[in-house]
């Protein structure tokens, strides 16, 4: 009986402990899938390709200080996935990719899907032809510079789709002479990489991105592209004359359904045009080139005029402006723009990356894509970076098992003035009271004001303030926080 008794424990126990791993178990394969922060030392060009080699979804590489690179491209090794974005960095002041040696056709090369670059500086040093080049569909571009190319700053082709390019800047661009396009989406069709059909690249917004005297167009739209916004764009030629056999304006749009907003093209001395839209007939035999709106752009110094264009549908909105304009409102041969009221207007939107609403006329989302953290997360898929991505396809969620108390705080990177907030629980509308509030510290802050529910989309609107950071404050919730998007206005 004894050892029968000690046989029933002992089975007792076996059972016990095969059920206590048999739960654990999704416990920890869970836990393994969680992103993993990589940090490359500055200067590692070795570490930096070995984890982009190795990269799973959802990890960030995070870079600092100067990296001198004499071995060629760097390059994509892995696509990210829907909602767990690859990320790669630059910290604090940012960093910086220094080409010493040829890096063949580009200096940095998006090969993959689902992407984030941010915070970097490329600096070709006229080692590349193109500085940032994107063959693969689904991403963020925020902050980047690319400078010194022998030819394009920074080029998207290959039906790539939904990006959204923001905050960023192609200077010195075309050192080799001419082929110098600041921002360049698609090919010319004799280059198709998709031949016999169009490059099809679409879907992208450029977001108060700049060009710094390139040595053609500043934007560069070919035929067969589609769905594309500029809004905000700075281009500045700095009084040169650009080279013209390849294209010397502003931006040269052969594209269709192009919307360009509160974008100055400015210190043009040659004779281009700050928007010139050519419809094309391209070797498939389509004729590309249609549905062109221009809604508060403007020209500031030029030799040559406004605008040329032979669209077959063109909307100039009465809210443009020229200062030292010479060839006056439209070249000699140009087709005339039906003209409308600014209050008429509305911005293109769609599905995916690039596609929400950053423009309210002049109207510029202060919060999107700047530094963003929270109290808790969920995880890294629910960061406290999507909720200023741009997309309300992500959110940020408190970690589980939260609700009152919980807060997401923007820091703007610089003082800014601002009197709108608009937040979106497009998921679960969770909060049932918040505030929100201002700090010029990002630790002491003080109330803007107070509101109760939100749900799919709210506007909140106060007397203005002034102040580097700001903070949603969920006073309570019935249960995790949830915020898909986080936006600041001025007005």
């Amino acid at each position: 009986m004894r050892s029968l008794r000690w046989l029933n424990k002992k089975s007792l126990s076996m059972s016990l402990l095969f059920l206590l791993c048999f739960t654990l178990v999704p416990v920890f394969t869970v836990s393994t899938a969680f992103a993993a922060t990589k940090t490359v030392p500055a200067g590692d060009v070795a570490a930096l390709r070995s984890y982009l080699a190795s990269a799973q979804p959802g990890d960030i590489i995070e870079l600092s200080g100067t990296y001198n690179i004499s071995d060629g491209t760097i390059a994509t090794s892995v696509s990210g996935s829907s909602n767990n974005y690859i990320t790669i960095r630059g910290t604090g002041s940012g960093a910086t990719l220094n080409y010493t040696a040829s890096a063949g056709n580009a200096a940095f090369h998006i090969k993959h899907g689902y992407y984030k670059l941010e915070n970097v500086t490329i600096n070709s040093n006229s080692n590349s032809n193109k500085g940032l080049l994107i063959e693969a569909s689904h991403g963020f571009v925020t902050n980047v510079t690319v400078k010194n190319t022998l030819a394009e700053g920074f080029k998207i082709r290959k039906n790539s789709q939904y990006w959204l390019i923001s905050s960023s800047s192609a200077q010195y661009t075309g050192q080799s002479g001419k082929f110098g396009e600041g921002f360049y989406v698609g090919d010319a069709d004799q280059n198709w990489t998709t031949a016999p059909n169009a490059d099809q690249s679409g879907y992208i917004t450029f977001l108060n991105c700049s060009t710094v005297e390139t040595k053609n167009d500043g934007f560069d739209f070919k035929e067969g592209t589609h769905h594309i916004k500029v809004i905000g764009a700075d281009i500045d030629f700095q009084n040169t004359v650009p080279e013209s056999t390849v294209g010397n304006n502003g931006m040269y749009i052969r594209a269709n359904n192009v919307q360009v907003i509160d974008t100055t093209v400015k210190n043009n001395a040659g004779t281009g045009q700050a928007y010139r839209a050519n419809k094309t007939t391209a070797s498939d035999g389509i004729s590309y080139g249609s549905n062109l709106e221009l809604k508060a752009v403007s020209g500031v110094n030029l030799a040559g005029a406004l605008i040329h264009t032979n669209f077959t549908s063109n909307k100039l909105y009465t809210d443009y402006t020229m200062t030292g304009v010479t060839g006056g409102l439209y070249a000699s041969g140009s087709a005339t723009a039906t003209s409308l009221a600014p209050s008429s207007f509305t911005e293109m939107t769609w599905t995916g990356e690039g596609g929400d609403t950053y423009s309210t006329g002049t109207a510029t989302n202060l919060a999107l894509n700047k530094t963003a953290t929270a109290s808790t997360e969920w995880s890294a898929t629910y960061s406290a970076a999507k909720a200023v991505d741009g997309s309300t396809s992500t959110r940020w969620a408190s970690a589980s098992g939260t609700n009152n108390g919980q807060w997401l705080r923007v820091d703007f990177g610089s003082s800014q003035t601002y009197g709108k907030v608009v937040i979106k629980e497009t998921n679960y509308a969770n909060i049932t009271s918040f505030k929100l509030q201002s700090s010029s510290d990002g630790t002491n802050f003080t109330d803007i004001t107070t509101g109760t529910t939100i749900g799919a989309s709210k506007t909140i609107t106060f007397t203005p303030v002034t102040s580097r950071y700001i903070r949603l404050l969920v006073v309570t919730a019935t249960d995790e926080a949830n915020v898909n998007e986080f936006e600041v206005y001025a007005n």
